[in-house]
């Protein structure tokens, strides 16, 4: 084994096992979390507010299945986790439009990660690119998953050598049961369904991940992942998010997906993403420097009740203070109100001149009515 992939896993379970005791009484174990999670990332990667880009790839087929945009928060020890659509009709440099899955076969990550920062304007810090055997490998090493399975799901697909068959419910599942639960699309719900899986069980890898028993298991997790996996993040950057992000609340993990809608370019099924909200999600959430502080209300006018958990995972996973959140009447206007700095930055983002409130206040109206499905 590369002996500073050893020495790094060793050094971030030897860290782990010397507070652990403490991090078991409940005056100590935030202060010394948020400690831990800075250090780690003032030595890895010199930043608190990360954007990664996460890519599930079949290199036999240059196309990728999972194409999702993260945003980590280190100092809060949040992970807000924006999928995109792989149907998505974008522009790919060179090369025109084409669906976003196929990008990682014209250029590789980069590629990737450069049509990603077009669509939504967001700086990539890294990627991982990482193909289907690698994630099995992962979940068979860590004793398998606990997935409810909505729905029964068979499907064959002897040429791509894809075979599902789940039954309906709780269960747990080996690794190659979970890539074929992600995997399937061959429902209603089609490629929206298929994101929101993986949504699932990205979240549900995560809580595995910093379970104390799989603590131990750090330096196999990491060489499983090398194996099938391409990504410009090195070894001591990977054990540090492991240890950044280990034992962190469901709470601090927020997903959603960019709003589109589903439409044909000629005999090719595509989704058009909504290119107004891909910019300014990428705008609230995915910024460098955290944001004004001033409590903010926000209020969801644009008759869309769907879209209250798009906006408020962007807004509180971009760092913005939003301890109130309500659905409204419906709008014809958006309008940004108070005085402070919170309102301010809020009105740069949407462009608009605030209003004069005492209370910092964002009203989504009509005229920014997401089109999605």
């Amino acid at each position: 084994m590369n002996r500073k992939l050893v020495v790094a896993a060793v050094a971030a379970l030897a860290a782990c096992l010397v507070v652990v005791a403490a991090l078991t009484l409940p005056g100590l174990r935030n202060g010394l979390q948020h400690s831990i999670a800075t250090r780690s990332a003032d030595s890895a990667f010199h930043s608190h507010r990360l954007n990664l880009l996460l890519l599930g790839y079949q290199a036999d087929e240059g196309n990728s299945d999972t194409v999702i945009l993260v945003h980590l928060d280190i100092d809060r020890r949040t992970a807000t986790l924006v999928s995109i659509p792989r149907d998505s009709w974008v522009v790919i440099p060179h090369h025109g439009h084409e669906k976003i899955n196929a990008a990682i076969g014209f250029g590789g990550p980069a590629m990737a990660a450069r049509v990603v920062s077009g669509l939504t304007g967001v700086h990539v810090d890294a990627t991982v690119a990482i193909q289907p055997d690698g994630a099995k490998q992962l979940v068979d090493a860590m004793g398998g998953m606990n997935v409810n399975v909505e729905r029964d799901m068979d499907y064959d697909d002897n040429y791509g050598n894809l075979h599902i068959h789940l039954k309906k419910g709780e269960q747990y599942l080996t690794g190659g049961q979970v890539l074929g639960y992600v995997r399937y699309r061959h429902d209603a719900e089609s490629d929206w369904g298929r994101v929101r899986r993986q949504q699932t069980v990205l979240k549900a890898l995560m809580d595995q991940m910093s379970q104390p028993q799989n603590w131990a298991k750090l330096p196999k997790l990491i060489a499983l992942a090398r194996t099938d996996m391409k990504t410009n993040l090195s070894d001591a950057q990977l054990a540090a998010l492991l240890e950044i992000y280990r034992g962190v609340p469901d709470d601090n993990v927020r997903t959603f997906t960019l709003p589109g809608h589903a439409t044909f370019v000629g005999d090719a099924a595509v989704v058009l993403v909504d290119e107004r909200w891909a910019h300014l999600i990428g705008t609230l959430l995915f910024a460098k420097e955290a944001p004004p502080q001033q409590p903010v209300l926000v209020a969801n006018a644009t008759g869309n009740e769907a879209w209250n958990k798009t906006l408020v995972a962007a807004l509180r996973g971009g760092g913005w203070n939003v301890p109130t959140f309500v659905t409204a009447p419906a709008r014809a206007e958006t309008t940004v109100s108070g005085t402070g700095a919170a309102a301010g930055a809020l009105a740069k983002v949407f462009a608009l001149k605030p209003k004069p409130a005492r209370a910092t206040t964002l009203v989504i109206g009509t005229d920014l009515a997401p089109q999605m499905d």
